[in-house]
């Protein structure tokens, strides 16, 4: 009987431990959103010291993604329901502009002149064929918040290059037709499901950036972390 006793001693013990650890843990949702947000944590602050313009613009970043990921999501659900996931979709979505590692946000020669200039020009690109989104989904209040969130970004990134009127790099891409209700609904998901890849990238970059030592910002040659994961 004493060892018996002592083996549920024991036990009871092991069990305290395992679950302060497991309670000390942090838990996700899930692999894939670990994956997107990696390397897109905000710099700590202290409280006194006010954000840079580039926290800032991570920031405005950050929540525009989750608010484009949420209604890719939402519609996906809605228009798709009998699908598990968005892979099988791959083959009917239609183009809409991305960043390369040509544009200087993604590749060895990272450019944060070229990246910035290249990032407003998509997500101009975006908010001018918000229309698609916007009558599938007139009762979303997400809609409204993405195209407000999409304009301050816009003005905040054209403050910093002092874009004029036209002066920014025109995306050309074919024009999107809607000529049945499958090819709207398949038009709508290839937006929100590029355009929520375009923000993983955007929100990578502009962190990157921000925390990059002045010293430095002018060569900008130092490779970012790898950002080719999966970004679903």
């Amino acid at each position: 009987m004493p060892s018996a006793q002592n083996a549920a001693l024991f036990l009871s013990a092991v069990l305290a431990v395992f679950i302060s650890l497991v309670d000390a843990v942090p838990v996700y949702s899930g692999l894939a959103e670990l994956s997107e947000t990696s390397g897109d944590e905000v710099q700590d602050v202290d409280g006194k010291s006010p954000l840079s313009d580039r926290q800032k613009w991570h920031l405005m970043a950050r929540d525009l993604h989750r608010d484009v990921k949420t209604l890719r999501d939402q519609q996906f659900e809605r228009d798709f329901r009998e699908m598990v996931n968005m892979t099988a979709y791959e083959g009917v979505r239609v183009k809409t502009p991305l960043l390369k590692p040509s544009d200087g946000c993604l590749s060895r020669n990272f450019s944060s002149e070229r990246c910035l200039s290249r990032i407003y020009s998509v997500l101009t690109w975006y908010r001018e064929n918000w229309s698609f989104i916007e009558k599938e989904n007139l009762t979303s209040s997400l809609v409204k918040d993405i195209k407000h969130a999409s304009k301050r970004l816009l003005e905040a990134l054209n403050s910093q290059l002092q874009i004029a009127d036209g002066g920014a790099d025109q995306i050309s891409s074919a024009p999107l037709s809607v000529r049945s209700a499958w090819t709207r609904k398949t038009t709508v998901h290839s937006i929100l499901f590029n355009f929520t890849s375009v923000m993983i990238d955007t929100c990578r970059a502009i962190n990157y950036m921000s925390k990059r030592k002045p010293a430095y910002r002018a060569k900008d040659t130092k490779r970012p972390a790898d950002w080719s994961a999966d970004k679903n």
